[in-house]
């Protein structure tokens, strides 16, 4: 069955019909940068002898099946009892409540969207909605939302690309929808201290805090202060500890991220003021994220060809092992500000035939270039290591695609590095027309993510220097 699943949510003239099922996902207030509001997870059948009972079983059921499929390793912690209503037409159902009058089949009109699913969130002081957003496992979830409620500040800290400002944002958006206060464009507010000094940074937290000390009402000063980007943890913690005068309680709530390793010494009051969550791409909420993701990207595409075809999901399981690999060449030839997270790989596509030609320049004109700046950076900091391997070898020998071999060829070498080495793989020849990666790649969000972290170590080791064999955008 190749049809788009889109194409069945409505019911023949046929007594059986089926149903498309999404989960719909909660109402952004503060960060409206989501353009998808729901998520595809299966589909029912309806028929007319369908009673309440047995649809709420077929629905738990398809909620269940999904789960399966996205979290093969049971690691986010959801399952049915997730699930707090579904509406079908105008009928919104509580699970397990009292059955409407009417029966299944008669809500179906021409003009149904099928089934929606809302799952526990706030209101039923769960978090299983923003679990099901996010991908991180449950317990996590609910750790980094103890950690601020008790404490008021967190810094998120690892490499880049394993999701911590999409996570401050979404945190940020629980503390909002938490507070129950009016939404209004100042409730959180985001530095980037990429591009915003300290200064700029202690200037605005000293007159927040003269501001919330002058007013009985909280209601004009944000709620949350997002600090993304943060190169010295330490030194931030102490400019907030010294500029936020106010009281503890009436202080915003302030979530930071960091791509540099945090170093707790005696001096640095870091660990009494600000709790810190370390992602690590050996480790959960990184380490499985990828897997969870790439599985629902399938599931989202509604094309029954594709969830049943396997060399697609041959290619889509050996992404997680292709990043690992890396990661894992990264931590034996280069240094902490060069690991990359899960998030590098997401823009990939679901069809093997796109896959290919995506991974093919992704590789040559993406991973190749940074791989020799990071392997180049180990040396500067380290000294030449024993046993180097190419990482071009595993990957050849693992193209999961048909007729692979092929494309073996076209993929570029990593010679070992040495400080004044070019750019890398290539002749002359070829350096000449592939200077600067194909405009296809502009905007492509892991060439930016890409850039952003090699100017981010640049920066750390010397600002005035830049890399000429580096891609420009």
């Amino acid at each position: 069955d190749g049809h788009s699943l889109d194409s069945l949510s409505l019911c023949a003239h046929g007594d059986d019909c089926r149903v498309r099922v999404v989960v719909i996902l909660a109402d952004l207030h503060v960060f409206r940068d989501v353009k998808q509001q729901e998520l595809f997870i299966g589909t029912v059948r309806v028929n007319s002898r369908m009673d309440w009972v047995i649809l709420d079983s077929a629905v738990s059921q398809a909620f269940k099946v999904y789960i399966a499929k996205v979290d093969p390793t049971s690691s986010l912690g959801l399952s049915t009892d997730s699930i707090f209503s579904y509406s079908m037409g105008h009928i919104k159902r509580v699970l397990g409540g009292e059955a409407p009058e009417t029966l299944p089949s008669h809500c179906m009109s021409q003009d149904s969207t099928g089934i929606t699913l809302a799952l526990k969130g706030l209101k039923e002081k769960c978090v299983d909605s923003l679990v099901f957003e996010t991908l991180i496992p449950k317990p996590m979830m609910q750790h980094y939302i103890s950690l601020l409620l008790k404490h008021r500040r967190l810094v998120l800290s690892g490499p880049s690309g394993t999701g911590k400002s999409y996570l401050a944002s979404r945190l940020a958006e629980y503390l909002v929808d938490r507070s129950a206060r009016e939404v209004t464009t100042g409730i959180a507010v985001t530095f980037n201290m990429h591009r915003q000094s300290c200064k700029d940074l202690q200037l605005y937290l000293s007159n927040l805090a003269n501001q919330i000390d002058r007013e009985s009402s909280m209601s004009e000063s944000p709620l949350v202060v997002i600090l993304d980007d943060i190169h010295d943890p330490a030194s931030i913690s102490e400019l907030v500890n010294g500029a936020l005068t106010c009281k503890y309680h009436k202080c915003p709530y302030i979530i930071g991220t960091s791509n540099q390793p945090i170093k707790m010494t005696a001096n640095h009051g870091l660990h009494l003021s600000f709790r810190m969550v370390t992602f690590s791409n050996n480790v959960e909420p990184a380490n499985g994220f990828l897997v969870r993701y790439l599985h629902r990207k399938l599931m989202e595409s509604e094309h029954e060809s594709s969830l049943t075809n396997d060399d697609l999901i041959r290619v889509l399981d050996w992404v997680p092992k292709l990043w690992y690999h890396l990661h894992t060449f990264l931590e034996k030839h280069s240094t902490s500000d060069f690991l990359i997270g899960p998030c590098f790989f997401l823009s990939c596509p679901i069809t093997v035939d796109e896959f290919r030609s995506w991974f093919i320049d992704l590789w040559n004109y993406s991973i190749i270039p940074y791989l020799q700046e990071g392997a180049k950076d180990g040396i500067k900091v380290h000294g030449q290591k024993a046993g180097w391997e190419d990482p071009v070898e595993w990957v050849r020998g693992t193209l999961p695609w048909p007729s692979a071999q092929q494309d073996q060829a076209k993929l570029f070498h990593l010679p070992p590095p040495s400080i004044d080495s070019s750019s890398p793989g290539q002749s002359l020849e070829e350096k000449t027309h592939k200077e600067t990666p194909p405009s296809s790649m502009e905007s492509d969000p892991l060439m930016a993510m890409l850039l952003k972290l090699q100017e981010a170590a640049n920066y750390i080791e010397s600002p005035e220097k830049e890399d000429p064999s580096l891609p420009k955008l």
